[in-house]
């Protein structure tokens, strides 16, 4: 097989870019596949990837020539690509790319890292955007997605096959259980009588990410252990660049309040961007994780992985495809905008460590080697078809 990677490796870092070089490390050097890569990136950083701009459409048709070059040149004749989620702008982007490319491939391969494109075709889509979405982005060989819960949603433009292949990151902490785990477990076992809790949030800083709800749960914490008479604390480490200006105002206005200080200092502490030394520093620090989203395009948070690597307790949302990464039964999950079921969780997971086996479950499900097996298998179905 001959592939034609068309999606872009960070910069800017997000998780889609972040799955592209995923993709293109596992199979670099495959016998099998012969990995051709045209780099689009459009966004000079976070702050530029919603936008539109006549630069951007000059990348882009530049991106597309570069492409057709590869096929006629080199013979690669499957098409990979990262459809946009439900919002117009990027489907016309989509739009511009098969327009020009798909005509001259053989096979087109969807690999979605977000979701609802299918849902706004049906809610919002006009019906003349309808019918050119089906026109150019209908009935790819393959569709790929990253649970069972986005099937329906990528059946929306009738792809002939449709496989679920999970997000994945390489192991972070190798060295877990001679490292890792012996400093998680003096920590929780020190916590008994007294000390800090660091809860690690690590993401997009955006209210539909669930960041302010944990802030709100951290005071809510708080002032339970300090109305038992506890000496604890529960601190939440916040580690991301912030999507918009007004909530980051938001955010620096509401650590300033009473019920997020107390005698040792501030109860919330935001550490910015957090490069790889940085996010391992925290990653070691931290006694558990929260990621309460209820975003609309939420997929397969990275971050969520990279938690369950380093065997930490996780609390996220019943959201979407969230809960399908966890147990069955995980205690961890929260209901949507719940500050009070995240309080209820933290208090829960106070003194313990990695009861859940979410470490093992990353080992079984969610490493490269994993989804190396899981994306070869499915491209290489299409060359027996």
């Amino acid at each position: 097989m001959k592939l034609l990677v068309f999606a872009h490796v960070p910069p800017p870092f997000h998780g889609q870019s972040f799955m592209v070089q995923q993709l293109l490390d596992e199979l670099h050097g495959d016998e099998s596949i012969e990995l051709f890569h045209v780099d689009s990136r459009l966004s000079r950083d976070v702050d530029d990837i919603a936008s539109a701009s006549l630069r951007k459409l000059a990348l882009l048709l530049g991106y597309c020539i570069k492409a057709v070059w590869v096929r006629l040149r080199c013979g690669a004749d499957h098409f990979y690509y990262v459809p946009a989620p439900g919002l117009r702008n990027a489907v016309y982007r989509d739009w511009i790319v098969m327009l020009l490319c798909r005509p001259f491939f053989r096979r087109t391969i969807f690999h979605y890292q977000a979701s609802g494109v299918g849902g706004w075709l049906e809610t919002e889509a006009r019906g003349w955007e309808r019918w050119v979405s089906r026109r150019l982005l209908g009935r790819p060989a393959l569709s790929i997605v990253l649970g069972d819960f986005y099937h329906e949603d990528a059946a929306k433009l009738s792809p002939r096959r449709i496989v679920t292949v999970p997000n994945c990151a390489p192991d972070p902490c190798p060295d877990y259980e001679s490292r890792l785990k012996p400093a998680q477990q003096a920590r929780a076992r020190a916590l008994g009588q007294a000390g800090t809790f660091r809860l690690l949030y690590l993401s997009l800083c955006y209210r539909d990410k669930g960041l302010f709800d944990a802030v709100e749960a951290v005071a809510k914490v708080n002032a339970r252990l300090r109305a038992n008479g506890l000496a604890k604390r529960v601190q939440l480490d916040v580690a991301g660049k912030f999507y918009l200006p007004e909530e980051e105002a938001e955010f620096n206005v509401r650590l300033g309040q009473a019920d997020l200080i107390d005698s040792q200092g501030p109860l919330v502490v935001y550490h910015g961007f957090a490069d790889e030394p940085k996010k391992r520093e925290l990653f070691a620090q931290a006694d558990a994780f929260v990621l309460a989203s209820y975003y609309e395009f939420e997929a397969h948070p990275v971050s969520l992985v990279e938690a369950m690597a380093h065997g930490l307790p996780v609390i996220t949302t019943r959201w979407r495809i969230l809960p399908e990464l966890f147990p069955t039964g995980y205690e961890g999950l929260v209901d949507t905008k719940s500050p009070g079921q995240i309080a209820d969780r933290l208090e829960g997971f106070l003194g313990r460590t990695d009861e859940a086996g979410l470490r093992d479950r990353f080992l079984r499900h969610f490493t490269r080697r994993a989804f190396g097996e899981n994306i070869r298998a499915a491209l290489l179905a299409l060359e027996n078809e």
